[in-house]
């Protein structure tokens, strides 16, 4: 696979909802179907699509126009608001260890600002990638990469702002905002404190690490838990996998899987070469990488146990505010730009 569809939407977050869940009422219908067939090997399937009581009341607490977003997008689409809430919160709905999910870099030098993601997630959502152009009334227009029933995350916005988003296990999880929620809070930032303070919402249910960049040559990793959060600022060079990285948060932290450890140490080995290659190429080259392979950046679903792999890999240039995905895993793939 090589293309996936662009919508563009705009206007309030419920508009931007529905336009985005009428355009893709058929890969939303087509996922819906394929998690109702995925969700019960996973160990901790309790058999019913249920978010932990209090995590809609917190959301629609700290983010209601968020969940005005995912109500338009349910009434687009014509599924139940329940079936794409439940969806985008997985990691609150389910009592199961989410797959070693993404791989993120961020690049700033004289070279521009870049961001490079590979999204690993369930490889029935590769069918069902999307690119996403919202330009709400009240916040800066963005840019996104996602699967069809999800929110947007990771991306891009005008102000100059990029986020990749890596799945991490805490011990101190509870009901709360669910995590994809405060992901696509961060593209309404104008600035990384206003992405920090996005991040972490009070009676937040859980945490991610978000890498950011921004346009100005800042960069680092957020990484959060339920009740903590740290960030830390990088150079010309950041990246992270899915085990928390920060000593503060070392009492709270999950052990680290050997497929995020083979990536983390793989790019520490593949640092070296930053100096003085162009962002896109170097990028490139990073997020199609085989070494350690089947611990490898480049993840084939066909070779994990759990039928998880690389989903899209997406570059976005923070000055001009373009990106570029590959379908699917991006060693076969051409990346291509996304025209809004």
């Amino acid at each position: 696979m090589s293309k996936i569809r662009i919508i563009r939407a705009k206007g309030k977050n419920y508009d931007i909802g529905f336009t985005i869940g009428r355009a893709a009422q058929s890969l939303i219908d087509r996922a819906v179907s394929n998690y109702r067939q995925i969700l019960p090997r996973e160990e901790g399937w309790s058999g019913k699509w249920a978010v932990p009581s209090g995590c809609l009341e917190a959301a629609q607490e700290q983010f209601p126009h968020l969940v005005e977003e995912l109500q338009g997008m349910a009434d687009g689409s014509g599924h139940r608001f329940g079936d794409l809430f439940f969806l985008n919160a997985l990691e609150e709905a389910l009592d199961l260890k989410p797959p070693a999910a993404c791989t993120a870099i961020g690049l700033a030098g004289a070279g521009g600002a870049w961001l490079g993601h590979n999204e690993d997630w369930y490889a029935e959502d590769t069918d069902t990638v999307v690119a996403i152009y919202g330009q709400p009334d009240l916040y800066p227009a963005f840019l996104s990469v996602t699967a069809a029933p999800f929110l947007a995350a990771v991306g891009i916005n005008e102000a100059g702002l990029a986020q990749g988003v890596n799945s991490v296990t805490a011990t101190d999880c509870r009901a709360g905002v669910p995590r994809m929620l405060a992901a696509r809070a961060v593209l309404e930032a104008t600035t990384l404190e206003e992405a920090i303070k996005k991040a972490t919402p009070p009676k937040r249910a859980g945490g991610y690490n978000h890498l950011l960049v921004h346009a100005g040559g800042e960069l680092g990793n957020l990484e959060t838990t339920a009740t903590e959060a740290d960030y830390m600022p990088g150079g010309s060079i950041i990246y992270h996998t899915n085990h928390y990285l920060s000593p503060r948060l070392k009492s709270l932290a999950g052990k680290g899987s050997d497929h995020s450890l083979a990536r983390y140490r793989r790019l520490t080995e593949l640092e070296s070469k930053v100096h003085g290659v162009e962002g896109f190429e170097m990028l490139t080259e990073y997020l199609r990488d085989h070494e350690n392979r089947p611990l490898s950046i480049c993840k084939h679903a066909s070779e994990q146990k759990g039928n998880d792999g690389t989903i899209f890999s997406a570059i976005f240039e923070l000055g001009s505010f373009k990106a570029w995905v590959a379908a699917g895993n991006p060693c076969g793939n051409i990346y291509r730009e996304v025209i809004i």
